[in-house]
């Protein structure tokens, strides 16, 4: 493989950064759909307090559940011998999700400071913004939670693996070094 040249490296990125940033300049100046508010007008009643405070710490609970599995799962992981087919992509699709786990609990820790600022001000539209992302934070969650089932059942399917390749070699050094009977010691 070629590593890729100045311009065209420049291209990426310029493609990439136009992708990424230029998406919300794009909607800024579209008109809602008709029967919808415009951006900053009240979007019907403002969520109850206690029911955003009671969805966050369902949020912060399930996160240190899927902490605290995927700390579970990561020591039957290294477990594993790594020298079996398919364990480094396992131990890569992992990690990636581990890190997505991390990223959206740090996400989760800002959400707490944002729900804060919001009961403090007593703005209906900013409870508003930290329900709906406290929700997709929630989404987001349970995506993860289903990859973290897809990754457990693979690490047991090895576990599996690993636990027969140990059996079938202390099966073939037993039959290769037969048992030593004792002998009666004549005197």
């Amino acid at each position: 493989m070629r590593a890729p040249n100045g311009s065209r490296l420049r291209l990426v990125t310029l493609s990439l950064s136009l992708m990424v940033g230029g998406g919300p300049l794009a909607g800024c100046h579209k008109q809602p759909p008709v029967g919808q508010p415009a951006q900053g007008q009240a979007q019907g009643p403002a969520p109850d307090p206690e029911a955003v405070k009671q969805s966050y710490a369902a949020l912060k609970k399930e996160f240190a559940d899927m902490q605290q599995s995927f700390t579970d799962l990561s020591k039957d992981l290294e477990s594993i011998p790594p020298d079996l087919p398919g364990y480094p992509q396992l131990r890569a699709v992992f990690y990636a999700t581990e890190e997505s786990r991390g990223v959206t609990d740090a996400k989760k820790t800002i959400l707490g400071d944002r729900l804060d600022s919001a009961l403090r001000s007593g703005k209906p539209d900013d409870l508003r913004q930290v329900a709906a992302a406290i929700e997709d934070t929630h989404n987001t969650g349970r995506k993860i939670g289903e990859q973290y089932l897809q990754l457990l059942h693979q690490v047991m399917a090895f576990q599996r693996v690993g636990d027969q390749r140990k059996e079938a070699l202390a099966a073939a050094n037993a039959a290769a070094h037969p048992a030593k009977t004792k002998h009666s010691k004549s005197k």
